[in-house]
């Protein structure tokens, strides 16, 4: 093989080890702050709504409902806010049609439980159970 060759896949071959290796020491960074994150079980009621135009304008309430649930089914991220004004972001938990049926209900109230946690004053709230409340 000619020395050029040679040289490249040493190069290759080396590059290809630091970037394994700083792949595998993100993922143990990052499973590292994962489990260093408690997580509670909560049901959080409050305002479906759409991150984007909350934190973007202070957007919310049935005026805004066309728009966040336009936001919402687009893609933006999706919220909860509570009467205090703590804001939760809301991730998908392990039945996505819980999570989905909160779409619909944009701009309204609902009840959410799942794993809460807060870090650095951003809450987070797997859903797990989702409906309108009574009253």
């Amino acid at each position: 093989m000619p020395k050029i060759v040679n040289k490249f896949l040493s190069l290759v071959s080396y590059n290809n080890l630091i970037m394994n290796s700083l792949i595998k020491g993100t993922l143990f960074l990052g499973l590292m702050v994962w489990s260093t994150t408690s997580f509670a079980q909560s049901t959080v009621t409050g305002e479906v709504t759409d991150v984007k135009c909350y934190l973007a304008s202070g957007a919310t309430g049935e005026g805004h409902a066309k728009c966040a649930t336009a936001c919402i089914k687009s893609g933006q991220p999706m919220g909860l806010l509570t009467d205090d004004g703590k804001l939760f972001i809301l991730g998908i938990g392990k039945d996505k049609t819980q999570y989905e049926s909160l779409k619909e209900l944009a701009g309204q109230k609902a009840e959410v439980t799942g794993q809460a946690s807060e870090k650095d004053g951003v809450n987070i709230l797997v859903v797990e159970a989702a409906e309108k409340p009574e009253g």
